[in-house]
């Protein structure tokens, strides 16, 4: 056996070990009780650049703030990352604004882990005329006067009030000397301590990125390896996916959102009562497809993704699907944060009642 990502020519170089233990699914989503892994199709060398594109699904995307919202699920030995502040390969963090009560401008905030509540972000906001804005995460020594009056320069913003959030008095120290120097001659006004800790209606803003859709193609093609092993994933057909997820570079369209739910239980707006991942594949003589939708829950009904896997290489035609849910238990901190649930045509994924409805009739 040699890595699947031997082809096309150009790519691994099949040298590396082929791993024991791959995670079609991401690691960071948690460990499911009853999942199985993808073994010797995947070599550690391939493994380890994917871990790129998995990094920006887990840490800058819808999935990245419902993660929190469920419980930062994931490898414990790992560096926790705040999500809020941090980076993630160039790309700003995930942006959550709000106006606080009492002040008319909108601010950043950040999910308490596990919840559904919201705090505000230490941060800097610089606000100028007609509504324009820029919230900056504060992170100790990362910003200097020169550098906020180069983002200003960028985003042609003329700063007019600057509003500070702090969550600390090393915070507040540091940011006081920032404002002294950005307006020297500003008037500070102390305004009341935001409250922590709150339910608040805002807007999550989360990129699309090309490595998010490489991973979202990652995970639909190495799900299919997994459960179709008629295939090797050295077929022909498979190349363009392969070449979309090593490179970025696709010769068609890879992956595309689905404008209908996951299964027939969950049309009409029901929703699943417990937190879950739904993934399936389907071989036809139409092709290969998978579908897949993430942190579908009681509160969300999350965009169901299609991915074009190729052309059905097989010699005989035939028809061939395997769907599973990958769903949370109520207490995420065992060793195993959900199970694996088989999707069958009937769907085997718990829904939400739908609330009796009341008809007055008049006689």
């Amino acid at each position: 056996m040699t890595c699947v990502y031997t082809r096309p020519q150009g790519q691994c170089d099949g040298i590396a070990s082929l791993s024991k233990s791959e995670h079609y699914l991401p690691r960071a989503l948690g460990n499911f009780r009853g999942d199985e892994r993808l073994v010797d199709r995947i070599c550690d060398s391939c493994q380890a650049r994917f871990g790129q594109l998995e990094d920006m699904f887990a840490h800058n995307s819808a999935e990245a703030f419902f993660r929190e919202m469920v419980g930062r699920v994931g490898r414990k030995n790992h560096r926790g990352k705040n999500i809020f502040y941090e980076p993630t390969l160039g790309i700003p963090p995930l942006t959550v604004l709000g106006k606080p009560d009492g002040l008319d401008v909108e601010i950043l905030w950040e999910l308490v882990a596990g919840t559904t509540n919201c705090q505000p972000v230490s941060q800097i906001v610089l606000i100028g005329e007609e509504g324009k804005c820029l919230q900056i995460p504060f992170r100790r020594g990362r910003l200097t006067a020169e550098s906020i009056r180069t983002i200003l320069k960028e985003r042609a913003i003329e700063c007019h009030q600057i509003l500070t959030v702090c969550n600390s008095a090393e915070e507040a120290e540091e940011m006081q000397v920032l404002t002294d120097e950005l307006a020297p001659k500003g008037e500070p006004r102390e305004s009341p301590m935001l409250t922590n800790g709150i339910q608040m209606a805002g807007e999550m803003r989360a990129p699309i990125s090309a490595q998010y859709l490489r991973a979202i193609a990652k995970i639909a093609f190495h799900f299919f390896l997994r459960y179709f092993t008629q295939f090797s994933g050295l077929e022909d057909e498979f190349e363009d996916i392969k070449q979309f997820i090593y490179t970025g570079v696709a010769k068609r369209l890879i992956v595309s959102p689905l404008q209908e739910p996951f299964v027939r239980d969950l049309q009409g707006g029901a929703r699943m009562n417990r937190w879950g991942h739904l993934l399936s594949a389907e071989c036809s003589y139409s092709g290969i497809e998978a579908r897949l939708q993430f942190f579908a829950g009681p509160q969300v009904q999350p965009i169901v993704w299609r991915c074009s896997i190729g052309k059905n290489p097989a010699r005989i035609i035939y028809k061939q699907a395997v769907g599973y849910a990958y769903l949370y238990f109520e207490d995420v901190g065992g060793e195993y944060q959900g199970e694996r649930v088989e999707l069958t045509p009937i769907g085997r994924i718990a829904i939400a009642p739908t609330p009796p409805r009341l008809r007055l009739i008049r006689i």
